[in-house]
């Protein structure tokens, strides 16, 4: 059975000619743990640092985590580059399989002016732990139809997993749930597993890099990837929303990507998640 969730289209503004954008990665945090996502890997880093424009000027945060199967000379999996440009705009890169230390890492996509990005990262070092990152990209043609369907989550207990980071930084966070449309009908579940890569002032805010998949009652999935930051409302630079990163879907979502904006919780522990998709 399929839901109904105040689909609408509309147009995107956007060319399909490839653009490139450069940021800088300051001096990360870098911690060693043990497994993110493969738990038999010998170790895993996770980063989080600082990110401006070649230029100097403030963009945000870079983040992100590797595994190292054979251990820490060794190639690299799962490697995963989450960019933040504050409260706005999310870019994302992933090389699922095991690849050299250092190599291209293909988009999973962008949010807001990002929204349906295709493309390369590469990367290059500056020295000292500082490296520049050049994104590569085309955007969805413009005219391209967006879809747009809004959920809401009723969030269940979270689950952490210990990994041996400093201060519990590359701890797990695994979460799952119910979510229905918005007058209440029931449309799925989903799952969460995230990696903390950031803990400020005693618990403040933290930030992750997520992974969710969505799966519907008709069995239809989309998975979601990107940073989110867990706050307290009296925490400077708290955020009031995120966005993540949609990467893929299958059933009627096959072939979609695009973005997920997510709310604050709600005082009764639901949460409002507002997807943008594109073919």
């Amino acid at each position: 059975m399929l839901i109904a969730a105040g689909v609408c289209a509309v147009a995107i503004p956007a060319s399909s000619t490839a653009a490139t954008l450069k940021v800088v990665e300051s001096s990360p945090s870098v911690d060693l743990t043990t497994g993110v996502f493969m738990p038999s890997a010998q170790g895993s880093g996770v980063f989080f640092g600082g990110m401006r424009s070649p230029q100097g000027n403030p963009r945000g945060f870079a983040m992100g985590f590797e595994d190292f199967p054979t251990g820490w000379a060794g190639p690299a999996a799962n490697s995963t580059l989450a960019l933040a440009f504050g409260s706005g705009p999310r870019i994302v890169a992933q090389s699922a399989g095991i690849s050299r230390r250092g190599a291209p890492r293909p988009l999973l996509g962008g949010t807001g002016p990002y929204l349906g990005a295709r493309g390369i990262e590469t990367r290059s070092s500056r020295g000292g732990w500082q490296y520049e990152h050049t994104i590569t990209y085309t955007l969805p043609a413009k005219g391209t139809p967006r879809v747009r369907e809004d959920y809401v989550m009723r969030l269940g207990k979270a689950v952490m997993v210990e990994r041996g980071g400093t201060g519990g930084v590359g701890n797990g966070r695994l979460l799952g749930g119910t979510f229905t449309t918005p007058t209440g009908e029931a449309a799925g579940t989903y799952a969460i597993d995230s990696v903390l890569v950031y803990l400020y002032s005693g618990g403040l805010y933290e930030w992750f890099v997520g992974d969710a998949t969505y799966t519907f009652i008709d069995g239809s999935t989309l998975r979601a990837v990107g940073p989110y930051q867990r706050a307290t409302s009296a925490a400077a630079g708290a955020l009031a929303a995120s966005g993540r990163v949609v990467a893929s879907g299958t059933g009627r979502y096959q072939g979609m990507r695009g973005q997920v904006m997510v709310s604050p919780v709600n005082a009764d522990g639901t949460s409002t998640h507002s997807f943008t998709l594109v073919k």
